[in-house]
């Protein structure tokens, strides 16, 4: 079974001492693939390198994107990190284990990571498949961004490179879709379900729809009921327009 490193999204860092601090703490776990979305300061950066130690090459490799949605198009398994509880209908935990399980290590995964300043926002948290909280004192729930990257590093490293044993292969789902082929779905529907008036009040719609796309994404669809979904919905709406 063929084992992919999750890719580390960085969302709207501020400072790029951090992100070399990031890298550093990727590089200790063995993980090299790293994203930015919307950088505050201009990239690449003298400060970043200075900061990384000896990990220049992942911060040479970077890819950047200037929105979320553009750089979770490619993944199957999205995971939204946040020291707050959010009032979402959404799948959250706090317990390494239980998150390790239901991540497909044989496709595309990443980790989210927001802002120093504010975290992830709730739109950003619509686009990931399930939260994971840090568990941390109650006194001081605040991390910085480096240590929290490598938290999630680490353990990830322990349980899938140390305790290779615990991965229970026959749960792994293999045909995940592309968060792309899920947004293509995902816009479809919503007009869809426009056209026919069920957002509706308009003032409610935007909190329907979250609802209705956080149950998709609980359901971690693959590509091939996607499509059977996608035709379901067309064949209605056809037969619908005939009567």
């Amino acid at each position: 079974m063929k084992k992919n490193n999750p890719h580390i999204v960085l969302v709207r860092p501020q400072l790029p001492e951090n992100i070399g601090m990031v890298a550093r703490a990727m590089d200790n776990c063995g993980l090299n693939k790293l994203i930015l979305v919307s950088p505050r300061e201009k990239w690449p950066s003298e400060k970043a390198i200075d900061s990384s130690a000896n990990s220049k090459i992942i911060l040479n490799n970077v890819k950047i994107f200037n929105s979320l949605q553009r750089a979770l198009s490619s993944f199957n398994y999205v995971v939204a990190t946040s020291n707050r509880n959010r009032f979402l209908h959404k799948p959250a935990n706090n317990i390494f284990l239980e998150l390790f399980k239901k991540i497909p290590i044989t496709k595309k995964v990443a980790f989210v990571f927001g802002p120093e300043n504010s975290g992830l926002s709730n739109d950003d948290l619509m686009l990931c498949d399930s939260i994971f909280n840090i568990k941390l004192s109650r006194t001081n729930r605040s991390l910085n961004l480096s240590h929290a990257v490598l938290l999630i590093c680490y353990k990830w490293n322990e349980y899938f490179n140390v305790s290779t044993s615990l991965i229970n292969s026959d749960k792994i789902k293999t045909k995940i879709a592309s968060k792309k082929d899920f947004q293509f779905f995902m816009d479809f529907l919503k007009k869809e379900l426009n056209e026919v008036g069920y957002l509706h009040p308009k003032h409610k719609s935007k909190s329907m729809f979250n609802n209705i796309q956080t149950m998709f994404l609980r359901s971690t669809l693959s590509k091939i009921e996607i499509q059977t979904l996608w035709g379901m919905i067309k064949k209605l709406r056809n037969t619908t327009k005939n009567r």
